[in-house]
């Protein structure tokens, strides 16, 4: 049974919920003009402190800026949570799991699918251009409507600062960074506009007894699941970078066929744009951005990039699954969490190996 058939079903069998859309915005300071964009849809709209504001460039608001306020809405019947920053274009959803149960966070991945899903149903000429740690579902999403993304490989905040951003576009363009910043090119008021459509989404998706989390599992049950996760490790010292240095030699030169229990299928070379298929011994090359990095392809629907700066080492994990139900959810991004520390700990023995 297709979702579309399912939805219908869920629509026939619930009657329509005529309540109002209720929002809590929660940022630093007061965002009065955004909150004047969002009253004209209609929705009952209120503001909160945010107790932990972003305090850096590359901060991002994680579930401890957000416990207490989620705690708060659920209390007060809010259906929706905007946590804004109120110096970039840096925001975060809550959303609740079912009509009145608990919040959860979106990250990064879930809001810029949500976005891209509702930017193509009235943006035909739409483009996109995301950071090389952003889920490359959007791949799948956009090539639906025949258009390519841009993936860049360094993408960090402020977005308007950066040469990708500043280079002409036709049309309008979504920006997507891995530090929750999102800006749509080509909007006087991207901020304003792009939480709008949001809102908009959460009242109709209320009025069918839904919530926004409902469209995220539509989109993962149309493109598949995926469950992608982002860690930093310091180098800052001679020995961490010697050590780090060694494992991507090592995958570099002379990868073993496994790591841990999984085989590597590929590892590709982002520097000179090549990829070696340890299966076939083929070496191939390919369109990846160009950057000092590594992407290793393993043999259980799993890869992970390694991408070296001067401070730290950035590993960004993707797992894929099959079609999920909504209570499958947690249970498997937890596994697929579990998984990434034991491939961590699996990686970091080469760089032990003599």
């Amino acid at each position: 049974m297709t979702s579309s058939v399912q939805n219908q079903e869920i629509q026939d069998q619930n009657p329509a919920n005529t309540e109002r859309l209720k929002v809590l915005i929660t940022s630093d300071r007061p965002m009065t003009e955004l909150e004047a964009k969002l009253s004209n849809l209609e929705i009952d709209l209120s503001w909160q402190n945010i107790s932990e504001p972003l305090t850096s460039l590359d901060d991002t608001f994680t579930f401890r800026h957000l416990k207490a306020v989620f705690e708060d809405a659920e209390k007060n019947g809010i259906d929706l949570v905007i946590a804004v920053d109120s110096t970039l274009d840096k925001f975060t959803l809550g959303v609740r799991k079912l009509i009145d149960g608990k919040f959860i966070l979106f990250n990064i991945h879930h809001t810029a699918l949500i976005l891209a899903r509702l930017l193509l149903e009235n943006h035909g000429s739409l483009q996109i251009k995301k950071s090389i740690f952003i889920t490359d579902l959007l791949d799948k999403l956009f090539a639906k409507h025949q258009t390519e993304v841009a993936t860049i490989a360094n993408l960090p905040s402020p977005l308007k600062d950066q040469e990708a951003f500043q280079q002409p576009d036709s049309g309008e363009t979504l920006f997507i960074s891995e530090n929750q910043e999102i800006i749509l090119k080509g909007q006087s008021d991207s901020l304003g506009y792009l939480l709008s459509r949001i809102a908009y989404a959460a009242k109709k998706a209320k009025a069918e007894n839904r919530t926004l989390f409902d469209s995220l599992i539509g989109i993962y049950n149309d493109f598949g699941f995926q469950r992608e996760k982002n860690l930093a490790v310091s180098i800052e010292e001679p020995t961490q970078k010697a050590f780090f240095k060694k494992i991507i030699a090592r995958l570099k030169k002379k990868p073993p066929l496994s790591i841990g229990m999984t085989e590597i299928i590929s590892v590709e070379d982002l520097s000179n744009g090549t990829l070696r298929n340890l299966l076939s011994g083929r070496t191939v090359s390919t369109q990846s951005p160009s950057v000092d990095a590594l992407l290793v392809q393993l043999g259980n629907n799993s890869r992970f990039l390694i991408f070296p700066t001067e401070q730290k080492i950035n590993f960004f994990f993707t797992s894929q699954g099959k079609l999920i139900r909504k209570d499958d959810f947690t249970t498997l991004n937890q596994q697929f969490d579990q998984r990434v520390v034991k491939l961590l700990s699996e990686i970091n023995r080469l760089g032990h190996e003599k």
